[in-house]
């Protein structure tokens, strides 16, 4: 696999905790890979996702610090 300075990934909202939203990582056309997935299960709090517009779909960036 080529070397990459970052990967970004997309997330569809599963579904609603009690504080949460579980997202699953979405795979194929958008994804760093068609069957692969490089991080599984996402848990965000609500009240983030309250600053950004409760988003049903986010993309998260994963690079060198």
């Amino acid at each position: 696999m080529p070397e990459r300075d970052k990967i970004e990934l997309v997330f569809q909202e599963d579904r609603k905790t009690l504080r949460t939203v579980k997202f699953d990582e979405v795979l194929g056309e958008f994804a760093w890979s068609d069957r692969d997935v490089a991080v599984g299960p996402l848990y965000v709090q609500k009240q983030a996702l309250e600053l950004i517009g409760n988003p049903s779909k986010i993309k998260v960036t994963i690079e060198p610090a």
